[in-house]
């Protein structure tokens, strides 16, 4: 059993694209994304894009949410319960992106 977020990421690389994807619906409808005053109304109705982004903290940024506001990350279950460390996934990058850009000195 992984211990923390980055080894449960690792793990997930051995996953079938099913097994990601449900893993991804079931973190998507645990996230608090979209009542995060940095959560932009163009996610919400990106052209086309049908389903709303979320769940930044697993998939990285958004290409439409450039300013941050207020962060509602540490008060999220996901975040919780995954035991993330970091931040503004939205604008900065998943957890895993933050922490590897943490080791290289790139924070």
């Amino acid at each position: 059993m992984p211990t923390d977020y980055f080894e449960m990421m690792v793990t997930s690389i051995r996953l079938t694209p099913d097994e990601r994807r449900s893993i991804l619906d079931k973190r998507k409808k645990q996230c608090i994304c979209d009542i995060c005053p940095t959560y932009r109304e163009c996610v919400r109705t990106e052209q086309g894009a049908g389903e709303a982004e979320r769940a930044f903290c697993t998939v990285g940024g958004s290409a439409c949410i450039v300013n941050e506001h207020e962060c509602l990350c540490s008060t999220c279950p996901l975040s919780r319960e995954m035991e993330l460390s970091f931040s503004y996934y939205c604008t900065r990058g998943s957890e895993a992106q933050q922490r590897v850009r943490e080791v290289i000195g790139l924070r």
